[in-house]
């Protein structure tokens, strides 16, 4: 019987920079395992995208990460724009703050992680394919503008709180609601208002469990829309209370719509948090690919 083989990218400076650390315990179970492993340290932010887009995959039966959401949205653009990138399943090993996708998937240790892996079952997922400034890029987890985009900044100056880091950041700008003008065009449908925040989801959470797409299925074929047009504090502070649990999406001052494609225009060219990650500008434009990649599960 042949033995698997898996290469493995380490983001060592992800989440609480564990990374390092749960290389030596996945070594040691893959080795237990009999199944060889190829390591590649992440050095700089990118280089996991430049690995998974540029390294030679015959004869690999994984491609393995530890890291993550960030981590995760880099491997992901790296494989689908290689040819033969979607084929190859994606190991996903939590190292990260808040490891949405994987909270997703059910997986929320690096144990659990493993075995999934080394079992060998895969699912296909969808992807967010999004056209911005003439590029594409690919999300597994969000793409929110507005006020999503000011918790993200926050969060990542109070990175030395660790995992509190999102909700106190969430809570922070809840209290300081600011709205912004925008057309959101979703399937179609247009909606010209000023607007809280806008959150294309493909998973139901974000941040650090926060579930703000209870409805969400990563294998719909569709991308959870979640929006908020105007609110008072009080009830943004209700908004907060209830996102543990997703139960906030029934506020009224909360829209909800599960599309296949949406855009955001603006006036100006606002910054999109991408799976966590402070990258490219509006206007953009969003649709899905179902199946786009298959993960173990």
């Amino acid at each position: 019987m042949t033995s698997k083989r898996f290469v493995l990218v380490v983001n060592p400076r992800g989440g609480l920079r564990r990374g390092l650390a749960l290389l030596e315990q996945v070594r040691a179970r893959f080795a237990a395992a009999g199944a060889g492993l190829d390591v590649h340290v992440s050095r700089h932010r990118g280089h996991a995208a430049e690995l998974a887009r540029t390294l030679d995959l015959r004869g690999y039966d994984g491609f393995c990460l530890i890291g993550g959401d960030g981590t995760i949205h880099e491997v992901a653009n790296g494989l689908l724009q290689r040819g033969d990138g979607a084929s190859i399943p994606l190991g996903l090993i939590p190292g990260g703050t808040g490891n949405a996708v994987l909270l997703h998937l059910g997986c929320t240790t690096p144990q659990d992680a493993m075995e999934r892996i080394l079992a060998g079952a895969t699912q296909r997922v969808d992807v967010a394919r999004l056209t911005c400034g003439g590029q594409i890029v690919y999300c597994l987890n969000i793409v929110g503008w507005g006020g999503v985009v000011d918790i993200n900044r926050t969060a990542e100056r109070w990175r030395w709180l660790g995992r509190p880091r999102y909700t106190l950041a969430t809570l922070w700008h809840i209290l300081r609601p600011r709205r912004r003008p925008a057309r959101l065009v979703l399937d179609g449908e247009t909606i010209d208002d000023e607007f809280l925040f806008v959150l294309g989801c493909n998973t139901k959470f974000t941040g650090k469990g926060m579930q703000v797409a209870p409805r969400a299925d990563l294998a719909d074929g569709k991308i959870d829309v979640v929006f908020v047009r105007q609110a008072s504090r009080t009830q943004m502070l209700r908004l907060f209370r209830g996102i543990s649990d997703g139960s906030f999406v029934t506020l009224p001052s909360v829209e909800y719509r599960q599309v296949r494609s949406f855009r955001i225009e603006t006036q100006t060219r606002d910054l999109l948090n991408l799976d966590g990650e402070l990258e490219s500008c509006s206007p953009v434009s969003v649709d899905m690919i179902p199946g786009a990649l298959a993960v173990f599960a």
